[in-house]
């Protein structure tokens, strides 16, 4: 292993001047002739999914060489190389490649040297948060400016081989100019604490190229009223929902014409099903489902975390409440008692049937079934229908706030430059030579490409060397689409991405903020609600197992219409309840929970307390023109 190391090293430095120039004079020439006036150096922070990596990353931050020549190092120098281990003196070789390779694009395209600045997820978005804070204290005991290192147009210094090279400026530590972000709450909490530059202008001036490698619809959802303040990574978005039904059997049958498995018609077929093909050697199950359920599709919860981030409610419109709305083929959303909601209740009276109806629903994929409910991509499409069955899709991709903001990159709000940061995140998105360097380090040395032959069209997949330490994640790196795939099995991957991105929806909720127009969210009513809702949810697992009990209790909740009545009505169910505020436990009354009920409903905002969040909702989509 050492010798490959020794030998490593020494190519690097063979090769490591022709990088700089492969004809000296020339290369002195174009470095005078093509020098922008002042050279730039940024902080760029990333996520690497090595603990190796990020510990080298720090060595070659600190100017730390593992090619220099041994005559030229320090006694400090060759005192913390000896004290490397192999594995970590291969990846500090390797990181310090990456980062030349990675600076070579960068300097030569842009004047520009990007210091790396890797740490492992655990640790970087606390690094971040201390360097921004950092910032600011400085600028703070600086009166506002920072000391610079000046350099004059066009200045050099000579490298270790006598070689001219632009100089670049040194630059503070906590310096922030490029950075990751995967994780809305921090993203909310990064722009309200102004750690974040608005990119509108530089996206004018330096990104419009990104326009034709971004999804429009995940750039336009990535706006936050009206300003944007972080580029999302190009990626697949979503998942299809796929009822996959046996052509011959539904034929038979007749036509059903829809992909409802709710609507009564369809229910009716696999109905006939499950009393037509029951015996033991001919059974056919009425439904497959991978996790024995049946999910009730396009329904939003007004369901509500309070508590992760401060004053930051984060809605988590998956987790069952007692207020929703169906969303299907609707560009606004309701705010309905979902037990008196005939069309809700009716869904979860089908679902009820099949989950509970013994032998009625699978989870052994070899079984037979008449349908099989399928989550996942565009291709899964053209996989089942090559196989002859007929598929129906129940849901499209939704883009999800998650999806928005899962992974974007922001310029520090106290950048050295707004534009030069953005043109080197718009070259990582649109350059493939610049993606690949950062995604998998450098050819021949951290992956080789391999070849495969698909539907008579070739293409190209990287697979690391034996001896490759340095591990970034594809969606943490830029644009997934214009990075080579990891897999011979994977080569078409970016192709249905860009198929299925093209049928996504936007989720009807994603980037609402409910502090809009100045209000907040009324608290006590979201935890009232909250807690009411979970034992809610409990008594329908446990005491509600068939269509006739979900039908008896729609009637029994219609007939109590007032706030009061359905207060009481919902107690009855639910048993004793109480909401926890600032660690204090109150116990939920008729009249309490009768009044949050109302306030629940209501669709205008306050005029002297707090707002509901469904008026926030209303007062959020008519600032977006959503009608």
């Amino acid at each position: 292993m050492l010798k490959k190391i020794v030998c490593l090293a020494l190519a690097l430095l063979m090769v490591l001047p022709l990088l700089v120039a492969c004809d000296q004079g020339d290369a002195m020439d174009n470095i005078n002739d093509e020098a922008s006036q002042y050279t730039t150096t940024i902080n760029m922070w990333l996520i690497t999914e090595s603990q190796l990596v990020a510990d080298a990353g720090k060595l070659v931050l600190s100017g730390l060489n593992p090619t220099k020549p041994e005559d030229k190092q320090t006694e400090e120098e060759k005192a913390t190389l000896a004290a490397l281990s192999e594995e970590q003196m291969t990846a500090l070789l390797q990181v310090y490649q990456v980062s030349e390779a990675f600076n070579q694009v960068t300097k030569a395209k842009f004047k520009t040297k990007v210091n790396l600045k890797f740490f492992t997820e655990d640790e970087y978005y606390t690094a971040v948060e201390g360097a921004l804070t950092k910032h600011e204290e400085e600028l703070e005991k600086n009166n506002g400016i920072l000391p610079t290192d000046d350099i004059q147009a066009g200045e050099t210094v000579k490298n270790e081989y006598g070689i001219p090279e632009l100089r670049y400026p040194n630059v503070h530590d906590f310096q922030v100019d490029i950075m990751y972000l995967g994780q809305y709450d921090r993203y909310v909490t990064y722009v309200r604490n102004g750690w974040l530059k608005d990119l509108n202008v530089v996206k004018e001036e330096n990104a419009l190229k990104l326009n034709s490698y971004i999804s429009t619809a995940l750039m336009n959802a990535a706006l936050r009223q009206s300003m944007l303040y972080a580029f999302p990574n190009n990626h697949g978005v979503g998942e299809y929902v796929y009822l996959v039904a046996d052509s011959a059997l539904m034929d038979s049958y007749g036509s059903l014409g829809t992909a409802s498995i709710y609507d009564t018609t369809f229910q009716n077929y696999l109905d006939f099903v499950y009393n037509n093909y029951s015996d033991a050697e001919n059974k056919i199950y009425p439904i497959y489902s991978e996790t024995g359920t049946v999910d009730i599709n396009y329904t939003h919860y007004w369901s509500f975390d309070i508590d992760s981030v401060a004053d930051v409610p984060l809605l988590n419109n998956t987790s069952f409440n007692l207020f929703g709305s169906n969303y299907s083929g609707k560009k606004k959303l309701d705010c309905n008692n979902l037990l008196t909601d005939a069309s809700y209740m009716k869904r979860l009276a089908a679902k009820k049937h099949y989950e509970n109806t013994e032998g009625y629903l699978t989870t052994d994929p070899n079984a037979k079934a008449a349908v099989r409910i399928v989550k996942g991509g565009w291709e899964l499409k053209q996989k089942y229908e090559a196989e002859g069955y007929k598929v129906l899709v129940m849901q499209n991709p939704t883009m999800t706030t998650e999806e928005i903001y899962g992974s974007m990159f922001a310029i520090g709000s106290h950048t050295v430059s707004a534009s030069t940061s953005a043109a080197i995140i718009t070259y990582l998105n649109t350059n493939e030579e610049l993606r690949n360097i950062l995604l998998y380090g450098v050819e021949g040395v951290n992956y080789t490409l391999e070849k495969v032959t698909v539907n008579e069209k070739e293409y190209s997949y990287a697979v690391p060397t034996v001896d490759n330490i340095y591990q970034m994640d594809v969606s943490k790196t830029g644009n997934e689409f214009i990075a080579y795939p990891n897999s011979a099995d994977s080569v078409l991957q970016w192709e249905y991405d860009k198929q299925q991105n093209l049928d996504a929806v936007s989720y009807p909720t994603a980037s609402l903020e409910l502090d809009v127009l100045a209000k907040k969210l009324d608290t006590k009513t979201v935890r009232i609600i909250n807690a009411v809702s979970e034992k809610l949810d409990a008594y329908l697992e446990s005491n509600v197992h068939t269509a006739s009990d979900v039908m008896a209790l729609y009637t029994a909740a219609s007939n109590e219409a007032a706030n009061t009545q359905m207060a009481a009505f919902l107690l009855s169910l639910v048993g004793d309840v109480s909401y926890t505020e600032n660690g204090t436990a109150t116990a939920i009354t008729v009249e309490a929970l009768a009044e949050a009920l109302r306030v629940s409903k209501l669709s205008v905002l306050y005029t002297d307390q707090d707002a509901s969040a469904y008026a926030l909702y209303i007062s959020w989509c008519t600032k977006n023109g959503i009608e």
